[in-house]
């Protein structure tokens, strides 16, 4: 019983691995720009890792060679999901997608860049998405693609020109 829940969720993860991989390209439409987002999963996988070893280590040997070789196998996948996959920002025509969803174009208040090549989307609806690029160059292609660098009008000027009057 314990292999075969192992193996299911070795099958959804090469699944969920094929899709992020080759699937999210085709939905929606032809990508228009891929860029990579700064990986947050590290810690976490090392505890997961930890729990798999004390399980290893509380069973004293007792446990069947499949099993074992099942939960390294759980290891190494995690290990490559925290070390040398990286999550991706897919830009399209009418949206993106972020941490696998999409979000349309029309959902977007205002989008911000903020410090340590952050971007910031305010949605609509109130939510605040923060997607963290890897590098400047990446940053200028997202700015390019959303049109270049806007700013504000200021305020300043009207409060001189009614100074005057």
């Amino acid at each position: 019983m314990t292999n075969t829940i192992l193996i299911l969720y070795i099958l959804a993860f090469f699944a969920y691995a094929f899709y992020e991989q080759f699937g999210l390209d085709k939905r929606k439409g032809k990508t228009q720009l891929k860029v990579r987002l700064k990986k947050r999963t590290k810690l976490d996988s090392l505890i997961f890792v930890a729990l798999i070893g004390i399980i290893i280590w509380q069973t004293e040997g007792n446990i069947a060679p499949d099993t074992l070789y099942l939960l390294a196998f759980l290891i190494l996948l995690s290990l490559y999901m925290a070390f040398f996959r990286s999550p991706m920002l897919i830009l399209k025509k009418d949206g993106f997608f972020f941490e696998n969803f999409f979000i349309e174009f029309a959902k977007i208040s205002q989008i911000n860049l903020a410090d340590e090549f952050k971007l910031v989307f305010d949605l609509t609806n109130g939510k605040r998405l923060v997607a963290q690029l890897t590098e400047q160059t990446d940053v200028d292609q997202v700015v390019q693609f959303f049109g270049g660098y806007k700013q504000q009008k200021s305020q300043r000027p009207k409060q001189e020109k009614q100074e005057q009057k």
